[in-house]
């Protein structure tokens, strides 16, 4: 009898154990991005971006992902709660220009397949350092602007409820979590380590001034 029992607790404990790791992945996961509410015009929007397939490493495919919704009054930066509707048609209405150091790129949105609310944008990062994600454009007749930067892996998720004009027509109140920025595949590499396409750029440089020194900057 009391083997039975042990048994029993046993195959319970291993359930909880299990539901308790997926339960915590699913957390994470859902939280691997950075939700920013703003009252825009008369209407209040959640938006949550972050890139997609995180966790992301230099000169891999990854891309911008966001998210838009109507929120639940009771729960407005919840994603997941009941009232909460998803935003279509938002691809009419903003871009995204990404910007590392002194360089930036305008991209546009295409909706997510089979996924209503969701946007995307393909890109691949070729260095190692900070992304910044600003949406902008026209909704509804209001101009919006607002961005969104990556933090290192080891970066704590922020959190800000502190109301803040943005711009005219634009209030963010709350600002929360965050989502990291391109890893080195340096320590990934396998079988060989691997070298960064900008690296060998840099190489084959000052390859081409080994051979030309006239090439060589005075």
């Amino acid at each position: 009898m009391w083997q039975n029992n042990k048994y029993t607790v046993l195959i319970i404990i291993i359930v909880i154990a299990t539901t308790f790791v997926s339960s915590l992945a699913l957390y994470q996961n859902a939280y691997a991005h950075q939700r920013q509410l703003f009252t825009i015009g008369n209407d209040d929007y959640l938006f949550v971006v972050g890139s997609l397939n995180e966790p992301i490493f230099v000169d891999d495919k990854t891309g911008v992902d966001m998210a838009a919704y109507w929120p639940d009054l009771n729960d407005p930066v919840n994603s997941k709660a009941n009232g909460t509707k998803p935003i279509v048609g938002l691809e009419n209405m903003l871009k995204v220009e990404l910007a590392a150091g002194d360089k930036k790129k305008v991209l546009n949105f295409e909706p997510a397949y089979q996924n209503p609310g969701h946007y995307e944008v393909s890109f691949f990062p070729t260095i190692e350092t900070t992304y910044n994600y600003t949406l902008f454009g026209n909704i509804n007749g209001t101009e919006f602007r607002a961005t969104w930067t990556c933090s290192p892996a080891e970066g704590e998720p922020m959190s800000d409820n502190s109301t803040k004009q943005i711009s005219d027509g634009v209030i963010r109140k709350a600002l929360i979590g965050s989502f990291g920025c391109p890893q080195p595949r340096t320590d990934v590499g396998f079988p060989e380590p691997y070298l960064a396409n900008n690296e060998i750029l840099e190489k084959l440089t000052e390859l081409e001034k080994m051979v030309n020194p006239a090439n060589k900057t005075m």
